[in-house]
């Protein structure tokens, strides 16, 4: 947070739902997840995390919200093209130092 508040990022911060099943992710299980607060999902997260807990390493992830699902259409937001992505990359470098 603080790599993002130095240099003027706008964020959030909150709880994400790791699956790794997309067809896991029900109607209803997603008004649960909601009422426990959770503002993404995604699918990663939790493979990551379970090879860091085993290696003894540090695990720290950002997610960039490339497009949006929560709405009746997809939104793509054209994230594969965006031109943050670079501004995105030079970040997570700079986090990664700080650790």
């Amino acid at each position: 947070m603080a790599v993002l508040e130095r240099n003027g990022v706008p964020h959030t911060v909150g709880k994400t739902w790791s699956t790794d099943a997309p067809y896991r992710e029900t109607v209803a299980r997603i008004a649960r997840r909601r009422a426990e607060g959770c503002i993404t999902v995604e699918m990663e997260a939790a493979a990551f995390m379970a090879v860091a807990r085993h290696r003894g390493v540090r695990f720290v992830q950002y997610l960039y919200a490339g497009d949006d699902l929560s709405g009746e259409a997809w939104d793509h937001r054209s994230w594969q093209t965006s031109s943050s992505r670079r501004a995105l990359f030079e970040l997570a470098v700079e986090a990664c130092l700080e650790l």
